[in-house]
């Protein structure tokens, strides 16, 4: 009798104790959110002020395309200003009917007055804040980060995912830039070598885009693209590198993962001639004192991939210019790196993070060279191993115009 009470009681305890738990106490319809994708950063030396890009849900939702007169904007910009970041984002609900939600920022956009001057309190925000998410990307640009948000972007309905794509397309198919995302940033900032490589992100061509008319035009004078990559040391922006300086940096940090590699018919040519679709690449680092007493850094590359444009006269059918073809595009690979740490070095900045690098390889020489690693790295060698295949030809031989000339004769 005592087994049945005590199951009995049981039960009910279990029953109330799931009605007490029904229900969500901080829920909040779609209808009362404004659904934020993309946010700018800018500083006038006295305030923050934050700019959101909100979308329109029903402009989304409407199939008409083409810029009619009475199609919405998909998104619309507002911004507000505060001695805080935080303080700023408060003041939105002073002119929106909506509580701004963030959980679907894509990119965060920094004017580069706001970088100079540090992002310690915007990582600070996204870190105590749980409607924030560490994986949105971060873009730098020179003027003010609202521009950026103000453009409309053809192909893509939401501006935000738009750039978005643009980085990750890049990242996946370039390699000239890297997507950073805001937990790669806090974690650059707590490494051995606290250099972060930040996209730039442009208006280029005259002119805005920023009404919806403009997507009835086939051809545009301006569109957004990316520019050169920011050098932040810890929280602020202290320089900037070319693409091509940073092409040469991912080279040397194992950054590659598909890309072009364009070069010459001659090694050191100028005159671009030839195209290597790049498959497959890895770069290993590994640091050790020379004779003299001088620290190097070892970079060991190896890639492979396929022949898709050939204007040289060399004929990839046959083992010998095939494989002057490897040495010509390693020389160019070389050349990438050594320019980029050249200009790396010159300005004391170790974004290849081989302070890292020298820390998980051999900790004894890390903590030999550490109190005063600015000055080992002034000094630092770079000896470079450079290994290219080529493992597929296509569906040619030699050059089209070679093989015309033959035919003419």
């Amino acid at each position: 009798m005592n087994q049945k009470l005590n199951r009995y009681l049981s039960l009910m305890t279990l029953s109330l104790c799931c009605l007490l738990l029904t229900g969500c106490w901080d829920r909040k319809e779609l209808n009362q959110l404004a659904i934020t994708s993309a946010t700018a950063i800018d500083w006038d030396g006295k305030v923050w002020t934050v700019s959101y890009q909100v979308v329109i849900p029903q402009s989304i939702a409407n199939p008409n395309t083409g810029g009619s007169p009475g199609q919405q904007a998909p998104v619309m910009v507002f911004s507000t200003s505060g001695g805080s970041i935080r303080g700023a984002v408060q003041q939105s609900s002073l002119e929106m009917p909506r509580s701004l939600f963030f959980a679907h920022n894509r990119v965060i956009v920094i004017g580069e007055k706001a970088a100079k001057e540090g992002i310690s309190q915007l990582l600070d925000v996204y870190l105590r804040n749980s409607d924030s998410r560490e994986t949105v990307g971060i873009l730098v640009t020179s003027g003010e980060g609202r521009k950026i948000l103000e453009q409309i972007v053809p192909l893509e309905k939401v501006p935000g995912a738009a750039i978005k794509n643009m980085i990750h397309n890049e990242t996946e198919n370039g390699s000239n830039f890297q997507q950073v995302s805001m937990y790669q940033m806090m974690m650059g900032i707590a490494s051995d070598a606290p250099f972060t490589l930040v996209p730039e992100i442009v208006i280029s061509g005259e002119g805005e885009n920023t009404t919806i008319a403009t997507l009835k035009k086939t051809s545009f004078t301006n569109k957004l693209r990316l520019g050169r990559m920011a050098v932040f040391k810890k929280d602020k922006l202290i320089g900037w590198f070319t693409a091509e300086q940073e092409y040469g940096i991912s080279w040397i940090r194992n950054t590659i993962q598909q890309t072009t590699l364009f070069f010459g018919c001659t090694e050191g040519s100028k005159d671009i001639k030839a195209a290597l679709r790049v498959d497959q690449s890895k770069s290993k680092l590994k640091p050790f004192f020379s004779e003299d007493g001088h620290l190097v850094m070892h970079v060991d590359v190896y890639t492979s991939g396929t022949l898709n444009e050939n204007g040289c006269p060399n004929d990839p059918t046959q083992p010998k210019d095939l494989h002057t073809m490897e040495r010509i595009a390693s020389a160019e690979i070389t050349r990438l790196m050594a320019d980029a740490f050249q200009v790396a070095v010159q300005n004391n900045l170790d974004v290849f993070h081989f302070a890292d690098a020298i820390h998980k390889h051999d900790p004894k020489i890390w903590k030999q060279v550490k109190p005063d690693w600015g000055e080992h790295f002034a000094k630092l060698e770079l000896a470079t191993n450079v290994k290219v295949k080529i493992t597929r030809i296509g569906m040619s031989g030699k050059a089209f115009k070679e093989m015309s000339k033959e035919t003419g004769e």
